[in-house]
């Protein structure tokens, strides 16, 4: 157990080091098609690639804001393929959408662009993950919501959601994550609350507690918001909210090569994780 524990806290540190870099090397934008709308994509790829993400922002935000995060997975050998959605504030028909009526639009938003990774990246393996609104795309590609949506990508191995909206009647009911099957790390905190969406911070653990038991996580920031603080998109100005988005973003990449590369040191540390000062740590 002491060698498993020591091999953890070097893999870890690694990762903490290299943690929100500046720059975002190998970044591009493109545009494909979706209808008779055009999709701006910003595509992250590192020099080798061994399996994508595919991100999606969350509600008014855009990619670039992200740019920190999207480091720290290129950095770690993941492709990111992330979407400009029509109710993105950089969005050129943002004015025509509210957020309801972008909701159709951002799952076929998510559908192309997993076209575009088949296209571009044949063979690897492929996670989704989102913040807040876009959390709920990322799950639906895991399986969420099958009965309404029918969205499940049979290409996404695994799922990564900062902030999930929780339930929403009329949308997002107890049996919305009945479905999922792939593993899945969720990402929130003690205080993390959408006003006039969710008024209780248990509310986003409702993936986490109805889906299906095993290979289901959870991080639990202490005293972190919806957006820790702003630093998830690179605003923050709490030096405790930075630092708990350092791990739980360090703790995503043990994750996701856990459980799309099959690596074995990542698989160890995901097995050792357990809750820090910092935050609570799950798993069912």
């Amino acid at each position: 157990m002491t060698r498993i524990i020591t091999g953890r806290r070097a893999f870890l540190a690694g990762l903490a080091a290299a943690a929100f870099a500046p720059g975002l090397a190998g970044a591009q934008s493109l545009s494909i098609k979706v209808g008779d709308r055009d999709l701006d994509l910003t595509v992250v790829r590192p020099a080798a690639a061994k399996g994508v993400i595919l991100f999606s922002h969350a509600a008014s935000a855009s990619p670039d804001l992200y740019a920190a995060l999207f480091d720290l997975w290129s950095k770690a050998g993941f492709m990111v393929v992330a979407p400009l959605h029509v109710d993105s504030r950089k969005h050129p028909r943002v004015a025509d959408y509210t957020l309801q009526t972008a909701f159709p639009a951002r799952i076929a938003d998510l559908a192309a662009a997993g076209g575009f990774i088949a296209s571009v990246a044949p063979g690897l393996p492929v996670a989704a993950a989102g913040h807040s609104y876009g959390s709920l795309g990322a799950l639906i590609r895991a399986g969420a919501l099958e009965a309404m949506i029918h969205g499940r990508d049979p290409a996404t191995r695994a799922v990564v959601s900062f902030s999930t909206p929780g339930l929403i009647p009329g949308l997002i009911g107890p049996d919305a994550f009945t479905q999922i099957a792939t593993p899945s790390l969720m990402i929130t905190g003690d205080i993390d609350l959408v006003p006039g969406f969710v008024s209780d911070a248990r509310a986003h653990l409702a993936p986490f507690e109805t889906s299906p038991a095993g290979g289901r996580y959870v991080w639990i920031g202490k005293g972190v918001d919806h957006s820790f603080g702003g630093a998830i998109y690179g605003a923050g100005k709490d030096p405790a909210q930075a630092a708990a988005l350092d791990q739980a973003a360090a703790l995503s990449v043990v994750f996701l090569k856990a459980t799309l590369l099959d690596d074995a040191p990542a698989r160890a540390a995901l097995a050792a994780q357990a809750s820090t000062p910092t935050a609570e740590f799950r798993r069912r």
